[in-house]
């Protein structure tokens, strides 16, 4: 029986990849490095310590993991604050779930700071009961860690939370920590390792309403 909630942020709320894209971008070739598309398929999947770490190391001059980390986090945030795009169906299921009264969780690899932006920009702050950040944990996905946390704060066994993502990293996160996952991305499908471990795999959120939908009316009789 599902319970509770649980969203990824970038990519599932928020259209945001191309901005972490361009910010790192940005960043990283004022350094000298030279950003290309196949690193950033990469660095897609790390979170901030890692990306300034992986940059570094393909550097030909040394430079400071924190203040390069910090001039990313900055990028991002003004660029979300411009023009903040939520994801298809996202604000609308949001809605849905607080209707039927179940708890929403948010555990995303983002620091603090991009994540209040976030909430901030597409006004979602009020309709979740537990926000975890990169900034309040010591193991970021695909460790379990995160989601593990947010379960605790909304006071639901793990094996009753329903976990939306649209990484591998994530997906494997939460099905680490024993949480049923769907798969939610416009933009690539689910590959071959994670398809064995979610429970579907979407294009938006927006089929969730209507594929999905018996999850909610299952739940609304046990609440």
């Amino acid at each position: 029986m599902i319970k509770a909630i649980i969203f990824d942020m970038d990519g599932v709320l928020i259209d945001s990849e191309e901005i972490w894209d361009n910010a790192e971008k940005t960043v990283f070739s004022s350094y000298g490095i030279l950003v290309t598309e196949t690193d950033q398929l990469l660095t897609r999947n790390m979170n901030m310590l890692e990306v300034s770490e992986y940059w570094s190391a393909k550097a030909h001059r040394p430079f400071s993991l924190e203040n390069s980390q910090q001039e990313v986090i900055k990028h991002v945030c003004q660029n979300i604050q411009q023009q903040p795009r939520a994801m298809q169906g996202a604000i609308n299921l949001l809605k849905h779930i607080q209707f039927n009264k179940l708890p929403i969780g948010l555990a995303t690899n983002a620091p603090r700071p991009v994540c209040q932006t976030v909430l901030q920009c597409l006004e979602i702050e009020p309709y979740f009961n537990s926000i975890q950040t990169a900034d309040d944990v010591e193991n970021t996905k695909p460790h379990p860690e995160i989601y593990l946390k947010s379960a605790e704060n909304l006071q639901v066994e793990p094996h009753h939370c329903l976990v939306f993502e649209d990484s591998p990293t994530g997906v494997k996160a939460a099905h680490e920590a024993g949480m049923q996952v769907i798969y939610v991305n416009p933009r690539r499908m689910a590959d071959a390792s994670i398809l064995t471990i979610i429970r579907s795999a979407l294009n938006s959120l927006d089929q969730f309403s209507w594929s999905e939908r018996r999850i909610f009316d299952f739940c609304q009789t046990k609440v």
